[in-house]
C-alpha cells in the first residue's frame, strides 16, 4: 500500500460523515421555512391600503433592521409567510370589506398556522380592525380574522385626521389618528399586555400571544411621517413617534414571553 492511500481513505471517511451530518440537518429544518432564505417583513400594499401607509410601515421595519417584501394579493400569503419575520397590515381606507373577503378560509388558516408556529403580526389602524373578532357596520356584524381577543369599534368616527394624546407605556405622546379602532377586550387563555390607551382609558394598543407567535395591534399611527400632519386637525401639535413604533416592532420580534 502506498503512503498516500491511508490519507485518501481518511478523507473519504470524513467526507461521508460531513454528507450524513448535512442530510440530518436538512431533515431537522423541514417545516421551519427555508433555512437559507433571507428573512423579511411582509407588508401588505394591495387593495384598500391607504396612501403612504404600507411605505411608512415598511420604513419602521427597515429601521428595526429587517428587509421588506411587499405583497399585494392576499392569495399569495401562504407562499410568502414561511420566510416572513412578521406580517404587517397598516392603515387602510374606510371600506375594509374587500380585504375581509380576500381572506378566504384557506388563506386565514395559513396565517393562523404561521402564528401558531412562531410567526408575528403587526396591525396598525385598519390592520387592527382586521386582526379583531370583528365590528358592527350598517347594522351588520363584520367577522374579521379573530386572531386577537378583542372586538373593535371606531374610536372617533367622523373620519377627520387629527393629533390625539395617547398614553403609551405610561407616558403621553401626541399621535396621528384617523378613524382608528379602540379594542374591546375579551377574556383570553393567552397572555395579553396593554401598551397604550386613549384619553378616556379605552385600549389603543396591545400585544397578545398566539400559540408560539405574537401579535401587536394599534389604533392610532405611531409610524406616521411628518408630511401627514399637514392634513390633520391640530397638526402643529404632532411630533414624531416613530421611535415607539420601532421599539414595539423589535419587542414583537423578540423572544420575550408576554406577562399575564
Amino acid at each position: 500500500m502506498s503512503r498516500t492511500a491511508p490519507t485518501v481513505f481518511l478523507w473519504a471517511v470524513m467526507l461521508l460523515g460531513l454528507c450524513l451530518a448535512t442530510a440530518g440537518q436538512g431533515a431537522e429544518d423541514q417545516g421551519r421555512g427555508n433555512p437559507g432564505a433571507d428573512k423579511y417583513a411582509l407588508v401588505y400594499n394591495g387593495p384598500v391600503s391607504a396612501e403612504d401607509c404600507p411605505e411608512s410601515a415598511a420604513a419602521i421595519a427597515q429601521e428595526a433592521g429587517i428587509k421588506v417584501k411587499y405583497v399585494s394579493d392576499v392569495a399569495e400569503l401562504p407562499r410568502w409567510l414561511q420566510d416572513a419575520e412578521v406580517f404587517i397590515i397598516g392603515g387602510t381606507g374606510d371600506d375594509l370589506l374587500p380585504l375581509v373577503q380576500a381572506f378566504t378560509p384557506t388563506v386565514t388558516q395559513a396565517l393562523k398556522d404561521y402564528l401558531n408556529n412562531g410567526g408575528r403580526y403587526l396591525g396598525i389602524c385598519g390592520g387592527g380592525f382586521m386582526a379583531s373578532t370583528g365590528w358592527d357596520e350598517d347594522g351588520k356584524h363584520i367577522q374579521a380574522l379573530g386572531i386577537i381577543p378583542a372586538g373593535t369599534s371606531v374610536y372617533q368616527d367622523d373620519y377627520v385626521p387629527r393629533v390625539l394624546p395617547i398614553t403609551w407605556l405610561g407616558k403621553t405622546r401626541p399621535m396621528y389618528f384617523k378613524a382608528g379602532p379602540y379594542f374591546q377586550m375579551a377574556k383570553s387563555p393567552e397572555p395579553v399586555e396593554i401598551i397604550a390607551n386613549y384619553g378616556d382609558g379605552s385600549v389603543a394598543a396591545f400585544m397578545s400571544a398566539y400559540g408560539k407567535g405574537k401579535i401587536a395591534v394599534i389604533g392610532p399611527h405611531p409610524e406616521a411621517r411628518e408630511s401627514w400632519k399637514d392634513e390633520a386637525a391640530d397638526g402643529h401639535n404632532w411630533v414624531s413617534t416613530k421611535d415607539l413604533a420601532v421599539d414595539l416592532l423589535r419587542d414583537l420580534l423578540s423572544g420575550r414571553k408576554l406577562k399575564r
